[in-house]
């Protein structure tokens, strides 16, 4: 569940990287942040499930996309477009942006989506197998 949030995440902040519609991305997941989260979360106790554990998983993951990636993008969108831009134009490699531009401004946010995408596909397989927290 949590590969699969990441992946998503991945997409959503790449597409906002390319497409430099970071602020619209922002919005449209605080828009779908609560109902998701909440139908991942409770997406094992509804009636019928005839589905596979697998197939399970990986919608929860889907779900909790919009969770994992709003801090970074939160970050990602305050960042001025031009950082870029300029670091290309001094002779910056991509790998040399990636390390010295992109890592320290998303370093932490990354970090945090990361242990929430955990602690969330651990709340996600408990509710799977119905085991109780206590």
């Amino acid at each position: 569940m949590a590969i699969t949030g990441v992946c998503l995440a991945i997409v959503v902040l790449s597409t906002a990287l390319l497409t430099r519609q970071g602020n619209r991305l922002y919005t449209a997941l605080l828009l779908v942040l609560l109902p998701a989260t909440i139908a991942a979360l409770a997406l094992p106790f509804w009636p019928p499930i005839n589905q596979a554990p697998l197939s399970l998983f990986f919608l929860q993951g889907i779900l909790i996309g919009p969770a994992i990636s709003l801090a970074p993008l939160h970050h990602l969108k305050d960042a001025p477009s031009a950082w870029g831009r300029t670091a290309q134009e001094l002779g910056a490699t991509p790998f040399t942006r990636l390390r010295l531009l992109w890592l320290p401004l998303l370093g932490r946010p990354l970090a945090g989506s990361l242990c929430l995408a955990f602690a969330l596909s651990v709340l996600g397989t408990l509710g799977i197998r119905k085991t109780p927290l206590f």
